[in-house]
């Protein structure tokens, strides 16, 4: 009666050592796929980035440019924006 209670045993103390490799072999897929997650999160918000910091450079651009071909045009603008936000801010206040 010993021998079955033994081999069942060694057979119970083997399962849990495949559990214990399998949930070693989990731990590490889930550490090396959160790992290229977020490796390929960073690369598109590079990318991103790069793209929005080219339309800003060439919003600049343009702006200037146009800034060149009229600056009366430019500073009247300007000039009448910063007029209208400080009656805004102004009323505000009071």
């Amino acid at each position: 009666m010993a021998a079955p209670i033994e081999s069942d045993f060694s057979t119970l103390q083997a399962d849990i050592q495949q559990l214990r490799n399998d949930f070693a072999k989990m731990t590490a897929d889930l550490r090396s796929l959160a790992t290229s997650g977020v490796s390929q999160a960073r690369g598109q918000a590079q990318d991103s980035a790069q793209q929005v910091w080219d339309e800003v450079r060439q919003r600049a651009q343009q702006v200037g440019q146009e800034i060149e071909e009229r600056p009366f045009a430019s500073a009247l603008a300007a000039f009448s924006t910063g007029l209208l936000l400080g009656m805004l801010l102004n009323s505000r206040r009071g």
